[in-house]
């Protein structure tokens, strides 16, 4: 627990930042000290369309080309629908 002079002082330093820097305030607050799982979770998603892209290109030098362009029309889709969700998400 924090004392009343260790309290004060906290919140001078950091109505000083919110006045110094407000985007680095903001960072802050939003910041809970919990695991961000957002970089897992792109590198899982970047990782099913890059091997729906290698099992497509495995699919053409077999001979299966129906099959190879259902996958690669699927992995192209599915990328552009997490790009295009991931920018809606960021829009302010």
């Amino acid at each position: 627990m924090l004392s009343r002079h260790e309290r004060d002082r906290l919140a001078e330093i950091e109505s000083a930042l919110v006045s110094g820097d407000p985007r680095l305030a903001e960072k802050f607050e939003r910041f809970d000290g919990r695991r961000d799982w957002t970089g897992m979770r792109r590198f899982l998603v970047f990782l099913v369309f890059a091997l729906l892209a290698l099992l497509a290109v495995l699919c053409v030098l077999s001979g299966l080309v129906l099959s190879a362009t259902t996958l690669f029309i699927a992995a192209v889709a599915g990328a552009g629908a997490a790009w295009w969700r991931g920018r809606r998400k960021h829009r302010p």
